[in-house]
């Protein structure tokens, strides 16, 4: 099992757990298994661009999650959307590893 599998599994995890008040105190949590899941692969281009999306994706869930404004059908897609990044970040990892 390559190395980065546990910090993909933490990022989903997150993401499907989020509440309102939970949501915005775990960027840093985001940013941190990124960062640790790409330092177990070679960097390159796609993997560079595809963490950039993905924590970009992955931040956009955290804010719509976190607004009191958002219902739940626009906090449902902006999560599978978010999962989707971490499936993509995964599948690029999992080439470079």
């Amino acid at each position: 099992m390559p190395r980065h599998t546990e910090n993909m599994r933490a990022l989903r995890e997150i993401l499907t757990g989020l509440t309102r008040e939970t949501a915005w105190p775990q960027k840093n949590e985001v940013s941190r298994n990124i960062d640790i899941a790409m330092s177990h692969v070679a960097w390159t281009p796609a993997v560079g661009a595809t963490a950039t999306d993905a924590a970009a994706r992955c931040f956009e869930v955290l804010q719509i999650v976190s607004r009191a404004s958002s219902g739940a059908e626009k906090r449902a897609v902006a999560i599978r959307d978010g999962l989707a990044a971490i499936d993509e970040l995964e599948r690029v990892l999992d080439a470079s590893a």
